[in-house]
C-alpha cells in the first residue's frame, strides 16, 4: 500500500523494541567508537531524508514484517498497489500461498483447501463470513474480486485469540484502512478478456477512492473500493469408462486370448459458465484522540452465475449383446500399480485395455447402444453482506476493543434439465416383440491419451447428418426441474482486553482476555420435480420431437475446437436450455408434461 504513516502513543511493539535497544546500547557505543569517522557539520547532521518505499518491494517487505511479528504460523500476501492482487478471484490468489491448494471448475478457481481440507474459516477484516451455499466455511472465493482486497492472511496454526470453527486454518481478507493513507487516493483499472473457445469478450473494471482529513475533532478517513467483472469460460469434458474385464474363456464373441478391459461408457460434455460479479468494500474511520479509534466496515457482494451444458451420452455399451458385437482392433497395457497389504505393498500387475475399435448395435433384443442428448441449465444468484462497527482504545499498558458484526448470504439456485433419446432410422429392424430401436454404431480411438469417439461411418446402421438433425427422430426421455434456496446469517459481538506486562513479569509479555457471542442461522429449502419416460417400454410411445420441434436447437458443433480431434459428435439436437430456463412453465406446457 502506498504512503503509510502511523501516529499516536508508542505501541507495545515500540516499547519492546526500545527495551531491546537499551539492552544493547553498550555494544552499540563500543562499535560506534571503533568505526567512527570525522563527524559531519552540524547542519548536515540535523538534516534527515524521508524514504518511502512503494510497489513490489514495499508489498514484499510489509508481508515479511507481518510474518516475523506473528506469534503463530501465518502466510501473508500484500497487494503490489491498490487493486493489484494477482489473478482474477481470491481462490486463485491463495494458490500462491505455501500449503494452500485450490479446486477449479472450467479453469476458474472455486474452492480452497488448507493442508488438504476445505473446512476453514473465512474472515473479512477479522469478521466471520457465512457460506453462500450449503457449506459452512464462509463466503465463496469466486464471489469476491481480488481487486477490493489489499492483503490476504492465512493462519495455519491458531493461537488462543483465534476464533474456533476451522480444521485447516483461518483466512482473513483485509481491505484498505483510510487512516493509513498519506495522500488522497484514486485508482482505476479497466481490463478485457477474450476467449476464443466461447468467442466472447468480457470486461473487468475496478476502482478505489479514499482520503484522510485532519479536523478539529480529530482524524477522519473514508475509503471505498468497487469491482465489476464478467467472465465467460467453456470446458470440454470427454469421458470414457473401461472398468469391466472380458476373460479368454468367457464364451464372449469379442473375447481375446488374454483378459482385457472393455468399453463401458462414453460421454461428450461441453459446459459454458457465465459470471457477473459486483463487489463493494467501504470503510469509515474516526480517531478523535491519538489512542482512540472508531470504525465502520461494509462489504457487499452480488454474483450471478449461469451454466449451460450440452451432453451426448452413449449408454448401455456394457450390454452383453453390444459386447459381442464389438470389434476391438488394438489394445494398450495399463499398469494397475500397487496396494498396501498386511505384509507390505502388493503389486497388482498389468492388464490390457481396449484402445481402438468399432461398436455395432445389437441385432436382437434391445438395439443398444443408445444415443441420448441432454441440456442442463442452471444458475446461482447470490447476495452477501458483511457489516462491522467497533472501537479500539490503547492506554500506556491496557488496550481495549469492542466490535459488533452482521454477516448474511442469500442464494437462489434454479435449474431445468431435459434428456432426449435418438431413434435411429437405420438401426437394425426390430424383431417380433422388440420395441426399442435406436442403436447407433460407435468408433473409438484412445491413442495418444485423447479420448476420441463418435459415430462410426460407412456402416449399414450409420445415421446421416440429416437424420441426426430431424426432430422426428427424437423422443423425450426425461425432464427435471429444481429450485434450491440458501439463507445464512451470523450475528456476533466481542470484547477484548490486553494488558502489557513485558518488563514487569518474567516470561509473560501480556495478559489477554476476551468475550465473544454469536448467533448463526441456516435455512435450506429444496424443491425438485422429475418426469421420466424410462418405464415406457417402446421408444415410439414416448413424446416425439415433432410435438415440440420449436423448442429444439442444434447442439454445439465445436467439440473439436480445443484440440482438433477427429472423432466427436458435431450434429445432434437438444432442447433450447436458455429458453427452457427463462420460461419453465411454457416449456413444460409445450412438452405436455405440466405437473
Amino acid at each position: 500500500m502506498r504512503g503509510i504513516q502511523k501516529t499516536g502513543a508508542p505501541t507495545r511493539d515500540a516499547r519492546r523494541l526500545a527495551s531491546i535497544l537499551m539492552a544493547t546500547s553498550a555494544l552499540a557505543t563500543i562499535a560506534g567508537a571503533a568505526l567512527a569517522q570525522e563527524a559531519p557539520p552540524q547542519g548536515e547532521a540535523d538534516q534527515v531524508d524521508e524514504i518511502i518505499v512503494t510497489g513490489i518491494r514495499s508489498s514484499l517487505q510489509s508481508a515479511l514484517t507481518q510474518k516475523r511479528e506473528a506469534d503463530n504460523l501465518v502466510e501473508v500476501i500484500e497487494a503490489e498497489d491498490i487493486g493489484k492482487l494477482p489473478d482474477q478471484n481470491l481462490a486463485e490468489v491463495l494458490e500462491n500461498v505455501t500449503g494452500v491448494q485450490i479446486t477449479r471448475e472450467a479453469g476458474v478457481g472455486r474452492g480452497v483447501q488448507i493442508r488438504g481440507t476445505d473446512a476453514n474459516r473465512v474472515e473479512i477484516n477479522g469478521v466471520s463470513t457465512v457460506g453462500s451455499g450449503s457449506g459452512r466455511s464462509g463466503i465463496s472465493f469466486d464471489d469476491l474480486a481480488a481487486s477490493i482486497v489489499s492483503s490476504v492472511e492465512v493462519t495455519k496454526v491458531p493461537d488462543a485469540s483465534t476464533i474456533e470453527g476451522s480444521v485447516g486454518g483461518t483466512i482473513n481478507l483485509r481491505t484498505i484502512r483510510p487512516l493509513e493513507l498519506r495522500d488522497p487516493l484514486f485508482a482505476l483499472r479497466v481490463q478485457s478478456e477474450y476467449s476464443d473457445l466461447s468467442e466472447t469478450s468480457t470486461p473487468r473494471v475496478s476502482g478505489t477512492v479514499g482520503r484522510r482529513w485532519d479536523t478539529s475533532i480529530g482524524e477522519f478517513g473514508l475509503v471505498g473500493s468497487f469491482s465489476y467483472a464478467e467472465q465467460d469460460v467453456t470446458a470440454f469434458r470427454p469421458r470414457v469408462d473401461r472398468d469391466a474385464v472380458v476373460l479368454p474363456n468367457s464364451g464372449r464373441a469379442s473375447a481375446e486370448a488374454f483378459p482385457f478391459l472393455r468399453i463401458q461408457f462414453f460421454n461428450q460434455d461441453l459446459d459454458n459458465f457465465e459470471y457477473e460479479t459486483t463487489n463493494f468494500s467501504g470503510t469509515a474511520e474516526w480517531k478523535p484522540t491519538d489512542n482512540l479509534r472508531f470504525y465502520f466496515d461494509a462489504v457487499l457482494n452480488d454474483q450471478q452465475r449461469a451454466e449451460q451444458s450440452s451432453t451426448v451420452q452413449i449408454s448401455t455399451v456394457s450390454d452383453n449383446g453390444v459386447v459381442d458385437n464389438t470389434d476391438n482392433t488394438s489394445f494398450e497395457t495399463v499398469n494397475l500399480g500397487t496396494a498396501q497389504g498386511p505384509n507390505g505393498p502388493i503389486n497388482l500387475g498389468t492388464v490390457q485395455a481396449a484402445l481402438t475399435g468399432i461398436i455395432l448395435p445389437r441385432t436382437t433384443g434391445n438395439l443398444a447402444p443408445y444415443l441420448r442428448t441432454t441440456s442442463d441449465t442452471g444458475s446461482r444468484v447470490t447476495e452477501s453482506q458483511v457489516f462491522a462497527a467497533g472501537s479500539e482504545w490503547e492506554g500506556e499498558r491496557l488496550t481495549l476493543s469492542a466490535q459488533v458484526s452482521l454477516s448474511t448470504s442469500d442464494s437462489v439456485l434454479p435449474s431445468f434439465n431435459t434428456t432426449l433419446e435418438f431413434v435411429n432410422p437405420n438401426s437394425p429392424r426390430p424383431t417380433a416383440g422388440v420395441t426399442l430401436a435406436n442403436g447407433v454404431p460407435i468408433e473409438f480411438d484412445l491413442r495418444g491419451g485423447i479420448l476420441q469417439f463418435g459415430i462410426a461411418q460407412g456402416q449399414a446402421s450409420t445415421p446421416t447428418d440429416a437424420m441426426l438433425l430431424d426432430p422426428a427422430n427424437y423422443r423425450l426421455h426425461q425432464v427435471a426441474q429444481a429450485r434450491s434456496l440458501r439463507e445464512n446469517e451470523e450475528k456476533a459481538f466481542r470484547v477484548d482486553a490486553s494488558y502489557d506486562t513485558f518488563d514487569t513479569l518474567p516470561f509473560i509479555t501480556s495478559i489477554d482476555a476476551g468475550l465473544r457471542w454469536n448467533k448463526t442461522s441456516v435455512l435450506n429449502d429444496n424443491i425438485t420435480g422429475t418426469t421420466s419416460f424410462t418405464n415406457i417400454t417402446s421408444s415410439f410411445n414416448r413424446p416425439s420431437g415433432n410435438r415440440f420441434a420449436d423448442l429444439l436447437i442444434p447442439g454445439p458443433g465445436n467439440f473439436n475446437a480445443a484440440d482438433g480431434r477427429r472423432l466427436y459428435f458435431p450434429n445432434f439436437l437438444i432442447i433450447d436450455g436458455a429458453r427452457a430456463f427463462g420460461d419453465p412453465a411454457g416449456t413444460l406446457a409445450a412438452l405436455d408434461v405440466t405437473p
